[in-house]
């Protein structure tokens, strides 16, 4: 199963782990700016209290699980990966923070099962076959009172994404390659797998309480709680 979680993932990255590894670690900062914080202290630090687990999943190479892990000291940080061109990259962790090789379309307990106060999944669930596995085991992973921030692409019109990808009406005025706009329409399909009323109709079938939704251009930050 593993091995082929980690095929299905780097296709997903186009096949060039090293490339999608650089553009993920380098984004990283502007993806948790000021204003990221500021969402997280708002809507994900209220139900962390000393001795809790925090979760990152799809953790890369480490980064949030390293600044969870210097921001709450006095917890346990896990990150989650599968990616074998992420873990070879792996940073050096503080002491209370580890990165784990792990599937999350087949997701153990890891040990902490009603001890985690906060989950984060950015940009994942769309890389998923299917969520529902992973969504039943975060349910279980968290306490009663736990939130699981959901940051994730969402569907879209085929011209947005068009447009997007080749801007200035450049798919119907110049010569592409016939590999190229395949590749493309792949991940198109691959970016637009839910709706927000998706994500949020398997949120509330697993019996989680959503608390908040914001659009964000392309995506959506959702946060679901574990009722208590």
């Amino acid at each position: 199963m593993m091995e082929k979680t980690q095929q299905q993932i780097l296709r997903h990255h186009g096949g060039d782990g090293d490339f999608a590894r650089q553009m993920i670690t380098q984004s990283y900062e502007r993806r948790h700016d000021v204003d990221f914080w500021a969402f997280w202290n708002q809507q994900l630090a209220e139900p962390i209290v000393r001795g809790d687990v925090l979760m990152d999943l799809g953790a890369g190479i480490g980064q949030f699980v390293n600044d969870l892990a210097l921001r709450y000291p006095e917890n346990r940080v896990l990150g989650i990966e599968a990616a074998e061109y992420m873990l070879v990259a792996a940073l050096d962790l503080p002491k209370n923070a580890h990165l784990l090789r792990g599937d999350l379309l087949a997701p153990q307990d890891w040990g902490v099962n009603g001890q985690v106060a906060a989950v984060m999944a950015n940009m994942l669930l769309h890389e998923l076959p299917q969520p529902v596995c992973l969504i039943k085991a975060v349910y279980q992973w968290l306490k009663p009172g736990g939130r699981w921030c959901i940051i994730d692409l969402v569907r879209q019109p085929l011209q947005s994404y068009l447009d997007h990808k080749f801007p200035a009406n450049k798919l119907w005025q110049e010569t592409m390659q016939n590999d190229e706009v395949a590749t493309v329409f792949e991940h198109f399909l691959e970016h637009n797998r839910y709706h927000t009323e998706d994500l949020i109709y398997l949120l509330q079938s697993a019996g989680f309480v959503v608390l908040s939704q914001e659009p964000m251009g392309r995506m959506v930050r959702l946060v679901a709680e574990k009722p208590q």
